[in-house]
């Protein structure tokens, strides 16, 4: 959730740099130079001049665009591995591990400990234990509610 709250902020700052970059890039100014001499007035236009500021606004637009598509990137790859690091460990679980996951999935990934215990029959010890491998495994998270423990599965 956070990673794509974070993609979000990204896509935006790359496409307002984008779209800055673009209008800058795109409308370079004329500059009028004009010499007042004694008996005559010379005036010389420059097409198509970038001012400092100009130049100064597109090198931070290219910046940031460049920043936040490299950041994007990045977390798309880091996202791929960690699913593939997560179905890798679901593979390696045990029947009843993998008993109790499924359970959660099938529950939309929280359900309260207590109702693994009914719903599966199994005991308090042996559901605690799996949670624990579980959990020492980075698939699921136990929180306290008040005199017992949901059980949410981390993506």
């Amino acid at each position: 959730m956070k990673i794509d709250k974070l993609k979000v902020s990204l896509a935006i700052a790359y496409m307002i740099s984008m779209v800055i970059l673009v209008f800058k890039m795109a409308s370079p100014l004329n500059i009028q130079i004009i010499v007042h001499g004694e008996r005559e007035v010379y005036v010389k236009e420059i097409p198509r001049v970038y001012t400092f500021s100009d130049m100064l606004i597109i090198t931070v637009s290219s910046i940031v665009m460049s920043s936040c598509a490299v950041s994007l990137i990045l977390l798309s790859i880091l996202k791929s591995e960690i699913k593939a690091k997560q179905s890798s460990t679901v593979r390696s679980l045990s029947k009843s591990e993998k008993k109790v996951y499924d359970f959660l999935l099938s529950k939309g990934g929280v359900a309260f400990q207590s109702e693994i215990v009914e719903t599966l029959n199994l005991s308090r010890s042996t559901v605690s234990i799996i949670l624990d491998k579980l959990e020492a495994k980075g698939l699921v998270e136990r929180r306290r509610r008040g005199m017992s423990n949901i059980v949410i599965v981390k993506h």
